[in-house]
C-alpha cells in the first residue's frame, strides 16, 4: 500500500516566453528582447506543492521529441514521479507567450500528448485513504482529456477518505454542464477567482441578491448550490471559504491575504492550488491550508515567472504574520 499523495490529473506543457516591445503587424516580423523556455501548465502546481515537501505524481500523458524531454527534466527536478501515459510519436504541446512592456500577453498554443490522454487511463488510479487529487477546468477543452476524468468521476462517485480538489480555471464558461454534474459525485472543493465565481453564479442562476464585488454571498451561494465546499479567490482582497456540505456550516470563512508589491502575478493561483493540496495532504485544516496559499500566492507575485512559489519556511513564517 502506497503513502497518500498529490495526484495531478491536469496537463504539464512547456511555455516558450518572449518579451516584445509590441506586437508585429499582420505579416510582419520583430525581435525579441528576451526569452525562455520552461515547463508550465500544470507544473506550476506541482512546483508548488513540492517546494512544501508532498509527495505528487503527475498522471497526464507525457510524449515522446523535445518539448516532452523539457516537461521529464523538469519534473524530475522536483522529485515528482511521472506515472501517466507515455505517447510515442507526439510530443508534449507548447505556448508562446508574447508580453508587451505594459505586461499585456499574447498567447499561441499547441496541443500536444498532454491533450490526449486514452480515455481509460484515470479509470486504473486506485486511490489511497489521504490522498488529494487535482483537477483543472483546463482538462475539459481537450476531448479525450475530458472523457478520461469523466470516467474518473464515475468510478470514483462517493470517495471520501481523501480530497478532490477542483481548480475552475479560466475555461470555465466553455465546459458542458455534463462534465460539471460529473464531478458532482467526487464532491469536491470548487476553488475559482472573481471572474470564474461570476460566470458560475450566472450560469447556475444563484447570484440573487449578491451584488458584484459580494464575494461571501456568492461563496456561500455556489458552496449551497453544488452541496460542496467553495473557495473565492480575490487577489490582494484575499479568499472567502463556504463548506456548503452541511447546513449547519454556512457561514463564510473570509482568510486575507498578504500585503505584498506585486511585479508579477502569473502563476499566482497554481501557487495557491499546489499550497492548498500539498497542505491538505497533511491536515484537516481547512483555514490553515487558505492562510499558508493565501501567502504562497502572495509571495510568488514578488517576482517574474510562473514557478516562483518561495520555500515551506517563508511560507509558513509570513502566515504567522497574517491577521
Amino acid at each position: 500500500m502506497r503513502e497518500p499523495e498529490l495526484l495531478h490529473l491536469a496537463q504539464v506543457c512547456v511555455d516558450l516566453t518572449l518579451s516584445v516591445d509590441h506586437l508585429p503587424e499582420r505579416g510582419g516580423d520583430i525581435f525579441a528582447t528576451n526569452q525562455a523556455m520552461s515547463a508550465g501548465g500544470g507544473y506550476n502546481v506541482l512546483y508548488a506543492a513540492r517546494q512544501m515537501g508532498a509527495r505528487a505524481s503527475y498522471l497526464g500523458a507525457v510524449g515522446t521529441g523535445p518539448m516532452a524531454d523539457v516537461a521529464r527534466k523538469a519534473l524530475s527536478s522536483i522529485g515528482v514521479g511521472i506515472d501517466g501515459a507515455q505517447l510515442p510519436g507526439i510530443d508534449t504541446g507548447y505556448s508562446i507567450a508574447m508580453t508587451e512592456p505594459d505586461g499585456e500577453r499574447t498567447f499561441v498554443s499547441t496541443r500536444g500528448a498532454e491533450t490526449q490522454v486514452p480515455e481509460d487511463s484515470y479509470e486504473n488510479i486506485e486511490l489511497v485513504a489521504g490522498d488529494v487529487v487535482y483537477l483543472s477546468g483546463y482538462s475539459f477543452c481537450h476531448k479525450k482529456n475530458a472523457e478520461a476524468i469523466r470516467r474518473f468521476a464515475a468510478k470514483n462517485a462517493g470517495w471520501s477518505k481523501g480530497y478532490v480538489v477542483f481548480d475552475t480555471s479560466p475555461m470555465i464558461a466553455d465546459i458542458d454542464d455534463e462534465s460539471l454534474r460529473s464531478l458532482r459525485g467526487l464532491h469536491p472543493i470548487w476553488t475559482m477567482n472573481e471572474r470564474e465565481t461570476a460566470i458560475l453564479c450566472s450560469r447556475f442562476g444563484v447570484d440573487a441578491g449578491c451584488g458584484d464585488r459580494d464575494y461571501a454571498g456568492q461563496c456561500r451561494s455556489l458552496a449551497r448550490y453544488f452541496g460542496d465546499p467553495v473557495i473565492v479567490r480575490v487577489g490582494a482582497l484575499g479568499a472567502w471559504y463556504c463548506d456548503g456540505r452541511d447546513d449547519r456550516k454556512q457561514n463564510v470563512i473570509h482568510i486575507p491575504a498578504l500585503e505584498v508589491n506585486a511585479v508579477d502575478t502569473n502563476g499566482a493561483g497554481d501557487t495557491h492550488a499546489g499550497v492548498l493540496c500539498a497542505t491538505l495532504l497533511e491536515s484537516d485544516d481547512i483555514v490553515q491550508a487558505l492562510k499558508l496559499a493565501n501567502c504562497a500566492a502572495g509571495l510568488s507575485t514578488r517576482h517574474t515567472g510562473p514557478a516562483t512559489c518561495p520555500s515551506r519556511s517563508e511560507i509558513e513564517a509570513a502566515a504567522k504574520r497574517l491577521h
